[in-house]
């Protein structure tokens, strides 16, 4: 999906991973010394953020936060609004649900073809929180949602020393456990891969963005979504 070029033996990504380096891995790499040894071969690591911003340049300027609750709620309050909803709501189960998670975490994945295939939500409705409480209030809301701002998937070349040893570590058991053609390694060891970064991730981590405009199945509206917006203002010329 991407076209992006990663070329810098520095970099891990699925893009670059070759057979020479996974074969040494496997072979050589034992898990109690794995994170150090990444460590000294990698200084970043290819990560994908999906979202449905109203102005992509704003990442380019201010970078990638936590949810803000107070905000969110005044977005969603917002929203209501906009769409004449004036019925009582209670809301508060949802903001603990994700209490000490989206309001304290950015979340990045390895594999922009989860955003695709495994999690369109993101760039579909964008804010999970926002999502969730929509769900919990109004279907109208979904589709206000799902109607506002760009679907967008963010490249990021993610410095290794923001990137706790935790969240590397079973990074080793999805190598080890991968078979089959490299592209089904690949899939193995980068898809369904979340990493979680505390706590916000600057603007100089974006290496470009994408819109996608592949037919995805939404869920949660129970049928299929397209988006017809190719490019941003923020897209290079």
């Amino acid at each position: 999906m991407s076209g992006l070029n990663y070329a810098d033996h520095k970099t891990f990504s699925k893009y670059t991973l070759k057979w020479k380096e996974l074969h040494f891995i496997k072979k050589n790499i034992k898990k109690r010394e794995f994170v150090r040894w990444f460590r000294s071969q990698y200084d970043f690591i290819i990560c994908y953020h999906g979202c449905r911003p109203k102005d992509v340049s704003e990442y380019y300027r201010k970078g990638f936060f936590p949810s803000n609750f107070p905000e969110t709620m005044q977005a969603f309050e917002q929203l209501l609004d906009d769409t004449g909803y004036h019925f009582p709501y209670d809301v508060s189960h949802v903001l603990e649900t994700y209490q000490g998670k989206t309001n304290r975490f950015v979340y990045v994945i390895l594999d922009d073809e989860d955003f695709i295939d495994r999690a369109p939500h993101y760039i579909i409705y964008g804010s999970e929180t926002m999502l969730s409480l929509a769900e919990n209030v109004s279907p109208t809301i979904k589709t206000r949602l799902r109607n506002t701002g760009i679907p967008t998937i963010f490249h990021l070349k993610v410095p290794l020393a923001r990137i706790s040893d935790c969240e590397l570590v079973s990074l080793y058991q999805q190598i080890v456990s991968s078979n089959g053609s490299m592209e089904q390694r690949r899939l193995h060891i980068f898809s369904n891969y979340t990493i979680i970064i505390e706590p916000s991730l600057g603007a100089d981590c974006i290496i470009g963005h994408s819109h996608p405009t592949d037919l995805l199945y939404d869920q949660h509206a129970r049928q299929y979504y397209q988006n017809k917006t190719a490019r941003c203002c923020a897209c290079s010329t």
